[in-house]
């Protein structure tokens, strides 16, 4: 007879030193994206002095520099490569810490898939496991899931805070090659305030939004107000690299 899944997932929990034991030097590992990334397991590689965590490329779609450090001091240890600079690493890329890897969003799973960018390790965050075996990405679904097709190790880092979020984010306790449990809470930013600038702005904005109407979104003050005023409209199409 079969083992029950929660036994079989329960089987492949290990300590993130462990995990840290299976990194070799000059490997590529891809973190989790931005509010995704998986703290305790970078936290423990920010703090290690095991020597074999030398040379290595960290991938993060974006990065909000909350565990994984973009200081120099940790140039011995790792490069950060990003595909969105930001608010957080712009000043690193231009003093020429952090790589900048000039693509579209779209193009990231083929670069995965043939090898353009190596992903030898992806950590990434997840949900606790249901009674079927399955875990939720939760907040960070974007390229996770292409970068643990075409990684050679799978760690994910299971957190009881992360909300089980619907669509194309589920993913089987199959597909890890060890789990960790997080000791650290998820990644919180705080909204921006609005004033009465922004809400102006936003209402006049929202005027002219039709039903059915495709618009650009990101983040940030501007569009905190516009998304309050566009809970009237239907049918809306997004396109945004990050969406809350």
């Amino acid at each position: 007879m079969a083992e029950p899944k929660a036994v079989t997932w329960k089987k492949k929990i290990v300590s993130p030193k462990d995990v840290l034991e299976h990194v070799e030097p000059g490997m590529s590992i891809f973190v989790g994206t931005g509010m995704a990334e998986p703290r305790t397991l970078v936290k423990h590689l920010m703090a290690s002095d095991q020597l074999n965590l030398q040379d290595l490329e960290m991938i993060q779609l974006i990065s909000l520099g909350d565990t994984l450090s973009i200081d120099a001091r940790y140039s011995h240890k790792y490069r950060l490569k990003t595909f969105y600079s930001g608010w957080i690493a712009n000043a690193a890329v231009r003093e020429g810490r952090v790589d900048l890897i000039p693509s579209r969003f779209s193009r990231i799973p083929w670069l995965f898939k043939t090898g353009a960018i190596r992903i030898d390790m992806a950590f990434v965050q997840i949900t606790p496991f249901d009674e079927s075996g399955y875990a939720s990405l939760g907040v960070g679904v974007d390229v996770a899931r292409h970068a643990m097709e075409h990684a050679t190790v799978v760690v994910g880092e299971i957190n009881e805070q992360v909300p089980w979020t619907l669509g194309d984010t589920l993913v089987r306790a199959e597909e890890f090659d060890h789990l960790v449990m997080a000791t650290e809470p998820p990644i919180y930013l705080e909204r921006w305030p609005v004033n009465e600038v922004y809400d102006k702005l936003a209402s006049h904005v929202a005027s002219v939004v039709t039903d059915g109407s495709c618009i650009s979104f990101s983040i940030g003050p501007l569009y905190d107000a516009l998304a309050l005023h566009l809970n009237r409209k239907k049918h809306l199409g997004i396109h945004t690299p990050f969406f809350t």
